[in-house]
């Protein structure tokens, strides 16, 4: 019996579909959700979120959120997340390097933070393409 992966944000149900296995990265560790997991909530960091569905790897650069686990049920609430098909990775790029040196401007401890949070999210993002491109050459 597959899993139901729903990944949504406030703006769109980014995804909902049948999958085989979900590996995220809770703020305390990975993890792997298979058919018949335990009840779970449990808070995301910025990262790629894993999927596997037909027996084929799957991406989504996810930017944090909440991760819960019911009925083999797994929904993903999150600010912002996005499949890596999605992601430009010229965009990515440039999105990185700008807040990069943003960070290296920065003293106050709040812009510091925010600049740090922009750089997780761009690394999220690139990652996503570079396993998307690593799945490409895999064929």
């Amino acid at each position: 019996m597959p899993l139901m992966l729903r990944i949504i944000t406030p703006e769109r149900i980014v995804l909902e579909e049948q999958v085989d296995q979900v590996t995220a990265s809770a703020i305390d560790g990975e993890l792997s959700i298979l058919p018949g997991h335990q009840p779970l909530i449990t808070a995301l960091k910025p990262d790629v979120l894993r999927y596997i569905a037909k027996k084929e790897d799957e991406f989504a650069a996810v930017m944090g959120g909440i991760l819960e686990v019911k009925n083999d049920e797994v929904t993903v609430l999150s600010d912002v997340a996005e499949l890596d098909r999605e992601i430009d990775h010229a965009r990515a790029t440039q999105a990185k390097e700008r807040a990069m040196a943003e960070a290296t401007q920065k003293t106050d401890k709040l812009d510091v933070y925010v600049s740090e949070m922009a750089i997780g999210r761009a690394m999220a993002r690139l990652k996503a393409v570079e396993f998307r491109e690593q799945r490409k050459r895999r064929r």
